[in-house]
């Protein structure tokens, strides 16, 4: 399928470096971003993905979260924090 795109220049030029920034075309990041917003039926797609995709794909993911999303305390991730009927 063919879609066609009207931007304004300053998106155009927005776009086209998000994609160069990440090592991609823009066709190619703007594929990334659309599966971003398509939850898969199932995680089959994974098992015909080759490594190196999936590290890509993976890597395009992490970025995605912001990095400045505070971490939780090892008190918080503890299993007798999640679990707490389990002690």
């Amino acid at each position: 399928m063919t879609v066609t795109l009207n931007l304004p220049p300053e998106k155009e030029a927005a776009f086209k470096a998000e994609a160069q920034a990440r090592g991609l075309s823009l066709e190619q990041w703007m594929l990334e971003v659309a599966d971003q917003h398509v939850q898969p039926v199932s995680i089959a797609h994974l098992q015909k993905t080759n490594p190196q995709e999936w590290a890509r794909q993976f890597r395009a993911w992490a970025d995605s979260h912001d990095p400045n999303t505070p971490v939780l305390s090892d008190e918080a991730m503890s299993r007798e924090s999640i679990y707490p009927d389990l002690t």
